[in-house]
């Protein structure tokens, strides 16, 4: 049996006219996971978004309206591009390390960049590579310092970040404007495990951040979606980030996060409906099973409307007309609304150029999204 919020939001979207795939997003949701977030997360913390989680300029500045933010976490040239041109004062931190000339282009583009950016550093030759570039261009860049507090995925061994701060601070076209230390495989630990390395990575962090030269201002980052909700002031850092809780995609759902709800969904017009479809090669079978065949297809996610369908094990995923399988008797046609709850937000909420805003259970609005 389909959900009642699933079947209403999919004859909502008929009704508005999908006829191609979109993203839906719920603003009542969102607004609730925003009050969760705001609820959870220290008071005495800034609270940074990830752009690359949220990449829609109106849902960030609707989310903005209930959680002041500190700034935006940035991952991509084309993304950070827009964003600077679209807006004046924002301050961006980079979530991973980006190519020098990534850097230089936008230093080229985006007057004021060079103030408004913060730029992750996760060796030392990145950091040569970084200071090379504020000598030639004659700018001042803000460089932070990426240290790995357990996760494993690159940045700066913790006795790695005395040095390379000195040497940043040292710089003429240099400033040290933080840290940041990511901490994601916390949450998918299990037991003693979980409880071994979170103390480790406390301990990492607390101590790269003791590592900086003494000053004032730094920006201190770390948490997650998962996360955010365990630091407290008074301690190291000075902010968390999060995005995708905002609208829990499932690699979300976890113990920490019961209190917020799915907000986002792709939905795609089904195409085909065959009850009793016939295996290829294997017609005189008997079958009870209905097929549909749906706009597109190879999403990441997982059906959720209509209810009981899954993908289809004999036509396996196709980016073209995915079929999903389902038992005989389920009442659907074509020009129906198929709903997936996608796995992840980033590079999946901007798929399609667009989001669909809905409130009270209406599309009140397009919105165009932000590149990759």
């Amino acid at each position: 049996m389909s959900d009642p919020y699933f079947t209403q939001l999919s004859e909502t979207l008929r009704t508005h006219g999908v006829d191609q795939p979109v993203v839906a997003i719920d603003l009542d949701r969102v607004e609730a996971n925003c009050r969760a977030a705001q609820a959870s997360a220290d008071p005495g913390l800034d609270r940074r978004l990830v752009a690359k989680s949220l990449p829609c300029l109106p849902l960030l500045d609707h989310i903005r309206g209930l959680i002041p933010s500190s700034g935006l976490m940035s991952f991509s040239e084309p993304m950070l591009m827009e964003l600077l041109q679209a807006e004046q004062n924002t301050d961006h931190l980079i979530g991973k390390p980006l190519p020098v000339s990534s850097a230089a282009r936008v230093l080229q583009t985006c007057a004021g960049a060079a103030y408004r950016v913060q730029w992750l550093i996760d060796t030392p030759e990145r950091l040569r590579a970084y200071l090379t570039l504020a000598e030639t261009s004659q700018t001042s860049l803000r460089l932070s310092l990426e240290v790995d507090i357990g996760l494993h995925r690159g940045g700066l061994r913790v006795d790695q970040v005395s040095e390379l701060a000195q040497v940043t601070s040292a710089h003429p076209n240099a400033r040290l404007s933080g840290l940041m230390g990511y901490e994601a495989h916390l949450a998918k630990l299990p037991g003693v495990l979980k409880a071994r390395a979170t103390k480790a990575s406390a301990k990492a962090f607390e101590h790269a951040v003791a590592a900086l030269p003494e000053g004032a201002g730094y920006c201190l980052n770390t948490g997650g979606s998962l996360t955010f909700q365990s630091y407290r002031t008074p301690g190291p850092a000075t902010e968390v980030a999060f995005g995708s809780i905002l609208v829990k995609p499932s690699d979300f759902d976890h113990a920490t996060t019961t209190g917020f709800q799915p907000a986002a969904f792709l939905a795609t017009p089904v195409l085909k409906t065959m009850p009793s479809n016939p295996l290829p090669g294997l017609e005189f079978l008997p079958r009870r099973k209905t097929h549909i065949a749906i706009f597109g297809g190879h999403f990441l996610g997982q059906p959720v409307h209509p209810g009981g369908f899954t993908y289809s094990s004999v036509f396996g995923r196709s980016s073209n007309q995915e079929v999903w399988t389902g038992r005989s008797s389920h009442a659907v046609k074509p020009g129906d609304i198929a709903l997936i709850r996608p796995s992840q937000s980033e590079a999946v909420l901007n798929l399609f150029g667009t989001v669909l805003a809905l409130r009270e259970g209406q599309v009140i609005a397009e919105w165009p999204c932000l590149p990759n």
